[in-house]
């Protein structure tokens, strides 16, 4: 027991003072571990902290921006967006599902509209699935038969429209039959060149004619223009031109429609005969475009040089002509008016010169054929007007908003058109700019410390106006123009300083007066006055085209180039406060991508007879022009040489012809087009890139083949260099997806 106490008596000892060692480590790992915490907690409010300094200000300024109703003017953006979405998709989407997302996202809108976050973000969502949903059930709507393939056919309709082309006119015909075709397979309405004159024509006649058909072409080039698109959405199932004259034939009464039709058709005519009679020329094909919408008459030297000076958008009827031939009559109306003070001080004359306007307008619109532009120039107009009549202001951003949201609706796919694209950019560059430039002379002018300006000084704001108008204008549309139309006019801008004024203070003017004084026989006078107003533009065009001739070409830009200028020039325009200013990134990043796009090294058509090859010195050698001039010249125009003459190529340019085809040597490249079927054999033995109408035999050892079936699926192809080790690779891009859209034309029998 002695030896054993000791030794007892210790172990609690060293019991206490292990629990006291562990609980140290414990409280020092537990400080440890707060101060870890407390550093992390300390971090994340740092952080928070940085997030609100940059967070606050922008909800902020977008909360001010709401508040002043800049909201609104993105919901027509936001539709607009669904549209294009539609079109982008890869297959076709399904009505059902898409009537019920869009109906979702609106319920559910509705039931957090007390949260404005997550209120806003599904307005846009379902705006954007409106858009797409709404252009879904157009397509549907319009569906209609085309023409299965080319042929040569006996044609039996009504005349629906007409208008007239050199040597001819160009009939719109609502098919009554076509010789070899079942009712079911029949399109509805078919585009024909006829050579009657139009006199001998009118709207309602049942003709009979024997023509050559073809369903409406395809892209020319992958990712351009698409006529065949164009023509579903006009309901047309196929073009050609006739054989001799149409004869008349009995098919009954016309469909109500064109019966409508016929009366403004004939009131069309009689203007443009008694316009002609007093006013021959190119001048008076032109006073019959401005009143009438018709440009088929215009000669080819006439209308390049109008595209090359810039003064091309007078010739097509838009917002320009209805704002001066409606506004012209409210202000003549308001001026007669109010020479009766007793009716001007008593009655308001402000709004019945408005819907004296408006009637103008809607005149205007019936004589002027109804186009797409003149649509949708007076539904912006007539809005405008309607605001005058309400007690609104009649210029602002929501008024323009609300004009596209009707013309969205009406004709969704105008979108993608460069007429709705140029002309709601310039209205939307001209309202937001003029809005800036006043709050700007608000803030820094009294003005009731100063004088009204004399006329010398209404005369150089009235300059400044128009000179600030057209820079405004140009500037906002040139963009695209160029991605439309691969040109510039480097003149541009002078051109219109020094043509507008006469056109807006004499051109129009006298064409308004031309058509009412035309009952009594007077329009003489009138046209005397337009055609030196005429005079003096086309002076300015000939002048400037020929000043800028060989200058202005562009080659042609990627979607995505477009796609980044228009989201930043909306977000510049239709915000007010200085975040505005961010759009000018997305703007100035679109430069370097349009420029620096690779342009195709081999093109060829849709038919398979015409190819362009990329030579060693960066330019293109053509086989196969004959009969193709335009889709060559588009591809020179989207290569940005447009002012290129079409030549096929020489045996100086590598290219060797005989009667089995076509071979052309770039380099180390070989391409070959055949144009019998019994040259493929040779072709796909050397070749690198081979070319027929007809259909490639089995085992065909050329490394790229576009034969009959590769030309059906996919139209006009597109082919890129991909550089490299061995012999050459190339990207292929084709003008049709390999699965068929409704506005496409069918997947050819046996190129599946």
């Amino acid at each position: 027991e002695g030896e054993r106490g000791p030794t007892s008596a210790a172990a609690p000892v060293r019991r206490v003072g292990e629990a006291a060692r562990a609980t140290a480590a414990r409280i020092a790992s537990v400080r440890r571990a707060a101060g870890f915490r407390l550093a992390a907690a300390g971090r994340r409010l740092r952080l928070a902290a940085t997030a609100d300094r940059l967070v606050l200000p922008v909800s902020a300024t977008l909360d001010r921006e709401l508040d002043a109703g800049r909201g609104f003017l993105w919901l027509p953006v936001a539709f607009g967006a669904g549209i294009v979405v539609y079109f982008a998709l890869p297959r076709e989407p399904s009505a059902i599902a898409l009537v019920g997302l869009a109906a979702i996202l609106a319920a559910s809108a509705w039931q957090v509209r007390r949260r404005a976050a997550a209120f806003r973000i599904l307005v846009i969502l379902a705006a954007l699935a409106a858009g797409t949903t709404v252009m879904k059930l157009r397509t549907e709507a319009l569906a209609a038969p085309v023409l299965p393939r080319e042929m040569t056919a006996a044609v039996q309709g009504f005349v629906a429209g007409m208008e007239a082309a050199r040597g001819g006119a160009r009939l719109l015909l609502r098919v009554a039959s076509i010789e070899g075709l079942p009712p079911a397979a029949t399109p509805r309405t078919v585009r024909v060149t006829v050579r009657t004159r139009e006199e001998g024509l009118a709207v309602g006649d049942a003709l009979s004619l024997r023509a050559r058909l073809s369903p409406p072409s395809g892209p020319v080039i992958p990712g351009g223009y698409d006529f065949g698109r164009a023509a579903f959405y006009d309901g047309i199932g196929a073009i050609g031109f006739a054989y001799g004259a149409p004869q008349p034939v009995d098919l009954g009464p016309a469909p109500l429609g064109i019966r409508l039709l016929a009366p403004v058709s004939d009131l069309r005519a009689g203007i443009r005969a008694r316009v002609l009679a007093a006013l021959p020329g190119d001048n008076g094909e032109i006073a019959a475009a401005l009143i009438m919408g018709d440009q088929g008459g215009i000669s080819d030297r006439a209308q390049e040089a109008m595209r090359a000076s810039g003064l091309g958008h007078v010739l097509s009827i838009s917002g320009l002509h209805m704002a001066l031939v409606a506004g012209s009559a409210f202000w003549l109306i308001r001026a007669l008016l109010a020479l009766a003070p007793g009716l001007a001080l008593r009655h308001p004359i402000k709004k019945w010169a408005a819907a004296g306007a408006l009637a103008v307008a809607t005149f205007y619109l019936l004589i002027s054929g109804g186009g797409v532009a003149t649509e949708r120039a007076y539904v912006m107009f007539a809005v405008m007007l309607l605001a005058v009549l309400l007690g609104r202001r009649a210029v602002t951003l929501r008024n323009v908003a609300i004009a596209a949201l009707v013309v969205l609706v009406l004709e969704p796919e105008s979108v993608l058109s460069a007429s709705f694209q140029m002309s709601f950019a310039a209205t939307v560059a001209l309202v937001s700019g003029y809005e800036a430039i006043s709050r700007l002379r608000d803030r820094r002018l009294d003005l009731a410390e100063h004088d009204a300006p004399g006329l010398s000084g209404r005369a150089l704001a009235w300059m400044g106006g128009l000179f600030l108008t057209s820079l405004i204008a140009g500037l906002a549309t040139t963009p695209f123009g160029a991605y439309h139309f691969q040109r510039l006019a480097p003149l541009s801008l002078l051109a219109n300083l020094a043509a507008m004024p006469a056109v807006s203070l004499l051109v129009m003017p006298a064409a308004l007066a031309t058509v009412i004084l035309m009952p009594l026989g007077l329009e003489p006078a009138p046209l005397a006055a337009m055609s030196l107003g005429l005079d003096w533009m086309m002076l300015v065009a000939t002048t400037a085209g020929a000043w800028s001739a060989g200058v202005g070409g562009l080659p042609a830009a990627p979607p995505l180039s477009l796609l980044l200028f228009a989201a930043g020039f909306l977000w510049l325009a239709l915000w007010r406060e200085r975040w505005r200013l961010a759009g000018l990134l997305p703007m100035a990043v679109a430069v370097p991508v349009a420029l620096s796009a690779p342009q195709p090294d081999i093109l060829v058509d849709d038919g398979g007879t015409t190819v362009a090859v990329r030579a060693a010195d960066g330019r293109y050698r053509f086989l196969g022009t004959k009969g193709h001039r335009f889709e060559v010249e588009t591809w020179l125009r989207g290569d940005g040489e447009p002012d290129r003459q079409v030549t096929d190529a020489t045996e100086a340019d590598g290219a060797r012809c005989d009667a089995l085809g076509c071979v052309i040597t770039a380099g180390d490249v070989v391409v070959a087009v055949g144009a019998t079927a019994a040259a493929l054999a040779d072709d796909c033995r050397f070749a690198t890139v081979v070319v027929s109408r007809f259909s490639a035999p089995d085992g065909c050892a050329a490394p790229v083949v576009i034969d009959r079936a590769a030309l059906a699926r996919g139209g006009a192809h597109a082919l890129y260099r991909i550089e490299g080790e061995g012999p050459p690779g190339y990207r292929i891009e084709t003008a049709r997806p390999p699965d068929r859209r409704p506005f496409m034309p069918p997947l050819a029998r046996g190129a599946q």
